[in-house]
């Protein structure tokens, strides 16, 4: 997985787990709110993994910033990233 595909997966667990949360904030039921507020912690958590674990530099797995859109170039060895460039770690 790449880092830009990451990064999306890492956004919509984040909304999605705001969303599930809400929901789950205004349930009438007190067993349900906090079953549904789980959810939306566990999903949330996920996309905190996910994006620890894949959100990194193809060329010297350096941690990329979570926040804002994917970086052109690595900022600690200056490659440009290419779009379908299978990562150096991969071969």
């Amino acid at each position: 997985m790449d880092h830009r595909k990451a990064r999306k997966i890492f956004w919509i667990c984040w909304m999605l787990a705001s969303v599930v949360m809400v929901l789950g904030a205004i349930l009438p039921d007190e067993k349900m709110q906090k079953a549904v507020i789980t959810i939306g912690i566990i999903i949330f958590i996920l996309g905190g993994v996910i994006a620890i674990c894949f959100m990194r530099c193809p060329y010297c797995r350096g941690p990329l910033n979570l926040r804002g859109f994917s970086p052109d170039y690595c900022l600690t060895v200056g490659k440009r990233y290419k779009i379908n460039e299978k990562p150096l770690w991969l071969v």
